[in-house]
């Protein structure tokens, strides 16, 4: 009897030590996470240092009133852009807006697009000089800025959302017929932060998640590789993109994340 007892009391404490040990685990797994996510900046700051580069450049050429070199700048300056986003809106929402907002047509990359693709006009010198001032300070701040598992995921997943949602109609940058481009450059950013950030973990402990995330990512690069955005699905754009958010949300739930609001 006193052996049986005294099992009890051990089972007893086991299952009231059982649910902070798995928060122990789950905190032990963010912190791992967030050291990977924070190793993951390096890449991010390679992306806006291309992408300030080429906007100086932009601006010179501008300057210049060289409309063919300003315009291969803007282009230029873009693929970097475009795959630093997946942490500029989640972490910079302030500087995002300014850089990036669109439509619009009084500042950022879009004012001067309007400009340069549309009118064929090199008049933008006040929203280059602004956008050259913009870009250093993000890529100030985000040197300062501590990146977590949590940030990317949040990113991550309204960025994907966006692709589906927003950016398959060809709305962002319509007047240099970039949209597709771009949209090629946020998936293959995408799936980066997936591979260096997530991938590792997601593998070992979830694998049916891992592999659906990765089914995921496939389908939405095959779909992105369409010869023109004309030959986009987009229909079906949307559905993969909606499926990869739910999946990148839940994995990130299994995790021990918390589910990713798509708004800031």
């Amino acid at each position: 009897m006193k052996k049986m007892l005294c099992h009890l009391a051990w089972v007893a404490l086991c299952l009231c030590e059982w649910p902070a040990m798995a928060s122990n685990a789950l905190i032990g797994q963010r912190s791992a996470l967030d050291t990977v996510a924070e190793a993951f900046k390096s890449r991010v700051l390679e992306n806006i240092h291309q992408s300030l580069a080429a906007v100086r450049t932009l601006r010179e050429r501008i300057e210049a009133r060289d409309l063919p070199g300003a315009q291969r700048a803007w282009l230029a300056a873009r693929e970097g852009w475009e795959s630093s986003e997946i942490v500029t809106s989640e972490y910079f929402p302030d500087l995002d807006r300014a850089i990036d907002a669109w439509p619009d047509g009084e500042r950022g990359f879009h004012a001067i697009e309007a400009r340069l693709f549309g009118a064929h006009s090199t008049d933008a010198l006040v929203a280059a000089e602004e956008l050259v001032s913009n870009l250093t300070e993000l890529e100030r701040r985000l040197r300062d800025t501590e990146l977590t598992a949590q940030g990317l995921l949040n990113g991550l997943v309204r960025l994907t959302y966006e692709i589906g949602e927003d950016k398959s109609g060809g709305g962002e940058s319509p007047f240099s017929g970039n949209s597709l481009a771009e949209i090629g450059n946020n998936v293959e950013a995408i799936a980066a932060a997936y591979v260096k950030v997530f991938s590792p973990s997601v593998s070992r402990k979830h694998a049916g998640s891992a592999s659906q995330v990765t089914a995921d990512i496939d389908h939405l690069r095959s779909l992105t590789t369409a010869p023109s955005l004309g030959a986009l699905d987009q229909t079906a754009l949307r559905e993969v993109t909606e499926d990869l958010s739910a999946d990148l949300a839940a994995l990130g739930q299994q995790l021990g994340l918390e589910k990713p609001a798509l708004g800031n």
